[in-house]
């Protein structure tokens, strides 16, 4: 909890946590909120203002000819479903199609900064239309727990705080839970479409300006325009996967009910479990490892800005368009994805001592196994955060 004050700084007030569960037996406890925390401000001078305009400067030929691309292969990946329909077929689209989508959801995060074409106007447009909109969201209403993100990072109000935070992966067995991406659904669904909480001055001070504007204008309302859009591609996708997979396995037109009883199944085969085994689960496993540490929180604020270096076969599963160069990215969101690469090999010509506090990871198996073999940790099951959120919680 805060208040801000005439110069937009957030000043800490005491938070009553009685429902606590330290204070379970009726005793108050009162923990100071701390003071908003930006401990990544003076790594931005670490490239010049000049350097920055550089690699921001827009090729919107890049981000349509990958869409085109990962589009190919995903109804390449139906096509073979079709013409081939055997179960070892299947098993082969999965992760084509979850790969491949999880491709364009990344391209989409460029769209929530609106970094794909010049004109928000038109990088919104193809960001819902060709690259989020399939799985439910538009830009304008979606994107902000994304930007709210990259201006809160560090602070108790970061709406990603449960991914990457210690307090819920305390041991072993919570740490499995949220691999498995059962435990965070509850809150990725209400951080993306309940929340309704709004970026504060200090939060907008801290951020890119195009992140600041993005998330100004942003707000919680669909339009009809979003309607149409979210619904489209739903009918399209169900309609079409089981009219595909119906047809494939034996449905015939003349016998309508044949093709719903033969592809009742191609929707969620062939739609939902590639997106939830190849994207969501992904996507939320690289949010925790590109900003955790297995440490109290309070300690690991201060440098959450992980970079992995990878593999090319690891980086398609968990990191494709550029996305394990999370430190040139969350210093500077305006940089596309396809100029990550550049700021990170300039930033690690830059002298060790000048950019401390900075983490350069091997692969992401690599860390996920270091920290389970951290497990557990005590000073996360007893943080100031867990208490915070347990009280939250009630």
């Amino acid at each position: 909890m805060s208040v801000i004050d005439s110069a937009g700084i957030r000043a800490p007030i005491e938070v009553d946590i009685s429902h606590a569960g330290s204070a379970r037996s009726g005793a108050a406890v009162s923990l100071p909120a701390r003071p908003r925390n930006n401990p990544y401000i003076a790594y931005r001078k670490l490239l010049t203002p000049q350097r920055v305009k550089e690699l921001s400067a827009l090729r919107p030929w890049i981000p349509v000819r990958d869409t085109i691309w990962c589009w190919a292969w995903i109804a390449a990946a139906w096509a073979l479903v079709f013409f081939v329909p055997t179960w070892w077929s299947v098993l082969l689209a999965i992760p084509v199609i979850g790969t491949r989508y999880y491709a364009l959801f990344i391209i989409g995060h460029d769209g929530m900064h609106r970094r794909i074409f010049t004109s928000a106007k038109r990088s919104d447009w193809f960001t819902d239309l060709f690259l989020i909109g399939p799985i439910g969201m538009v830009n304008r209403v979606n994107s902000r727990n994304h930007l709210e993100h990259h201006q809160n990072l560090a602070n108790d109000d970061d709406p990603d705080l449960h991914k990457h935070a210690c307090f819920n992966k305390s041991d072993k067995l919570e740490y499995l839970l949220f691999l498995t991406g059962l435990s965070a659904l509850v809150n990725v669904y209400k951080n993306l479409f309940i929340h309704t909480g709004k970026v504060d001055a200090a939060g907008r001070a801290t951020a890119a300006e195009t992140d600041a504007v993005a998330s100004s204008e942003n707000h919680r309302k669909h339009s009809l325009r979003d309607i149409a859009i979210i619904l489209s591609w739903q009918a399209a996708l169900c309609l079409g996967l089981t009219l595909l997979t119906g047809l494939a396995f034996g449905g015939t037109f003349d016998k309508p009910l044949s093709i719903l009883l033969h592809g009742f199944w191609g929707y969620p085969a062939l739609w939902l479990a590639p997106v939830y085994i190849f994207t969501y689960l992904p996507n939320l496993i690289r949010s925790f490892v590109e900003h955790s540490h297995p440490e109290d929180d309070d300690h690991a604020d201060e440098h959450r800005l992980c970079t992995f270096l990878s593999n090319p076969v690891e980086r398609l599963v968990m990191s494709p368009m550029n996305m394990n160069y999370h430190i040139g990215h969350h210093l500077w969101p305006s940089i596309p994805y396809y100029n990550l690469p550049i700021a990170d090999k300039e930033l690690r010509a830059i002298p060790a001592e000048k950019r401390a506090g900075l983490n350069w990871r091997g692969t992401y198996a690599g860390y996920m196994w270091s920290y389970y073999v951290a497990l557990p940790l005590e000073e996360c099951r007893n943080s100031r955060q867990r208490r915070l959120h347990d009280a939250h919680a009630k």
